[in-house]
């Protein structure tokens, strides 16, 4: 009896384990991903910046407060992203807000292929 829960515990140790590993393969390693708010010029919004260090896969558009929006090439110095997320403008004439139900985080394309990482992006204050 002793010896065959110990073979279960060891079994559902082993799973756990291997679902653990191949979970965090599936997520990429994003640093220092913060986001400040702005509020300047008839224009509102905020200022996110992260870290990727995988080139090969491209950050294209992010999520943030139900905001969503695109990346440039532009946006990209080194490893650092920096990307100004309107949320509300007079500046840009007819510039359409896009809004989405998704918790804040970044979409990914690799091989042709979007996927959505949820991203706890840290609020810097003043």
């Amino acid at each position: 009896m002793k010896n065959s829960m110990s073979k279960t515990i060891y079994i559902l140790f082993s799973i756990g384990c291997i679902f653990l590993l191949s979970c965090s393969k599936q997520l990429l390693d994003i640093k220092n991903q913060t986001y400040k708010s702005y509020n300047r010029d008839n224009e509102k919004g905020y200022i996110v910046s992260f870290e990727v260090f995988n080139n090969k896969i491209i950050p294209k558009s992010i999520v943030i407060n139900g905001i969503v929006q695109n990346i440039s090439s532009a946006n990209k110095t080194d490893n650092i992203y920096q990307v100004n997320v309107i949320a509300q403008t007079s500046l840009i004439h007819n510039y359409q807000v896009k809004f989405e139900k998704k918790e804040n985080g970044i979409y990914f394309e690799k091989d042709s292929k979007v996927f959505f990482q949820p991203v706890k992006f840290k609020l810097i204050t003043d």
